[in-house]
């Protein structure tokens, strides 16, 4: 059965088990989140509309909102995670 992790504390208390690598490997996901930055026309998302298609931009974007809730920094994460 798996940890549940809601706080720092939460997450200390399962040091060194696979709950705490799993969820270390999840908090080193959060890092970034990919985006489309693409502009679209007026209308594009709607049924009806035909063309021109527009295709995706994807940018990754660093997010360390997930990581500064637990009160780890990046370097922290990447250390426990062997990056």
């Amino acid at each position: 059965m798996s940890a549940v992790i809601n706080t720092r504390a939460d997450l200390e208390a399962v040091k060194g088990t696979q709950d705490y690598d799993v969820f270390m490997q999840g908090l080193r996901g959060s890092l970034t989140y990919t985006r489309d930055i693409a502009v679209y026309p007026e209308g594009y998302h709607a049924l009806d509309y035909e063309w021109p298609k527009v295709n995706p931009v994807w940018e990754s974007v660093e997010d360390m909102s997930m990581v500064e809730r637990f009160h780890f920094t990046k370097a922290e994460v990447l250390a426990a995670t062997g990056g």
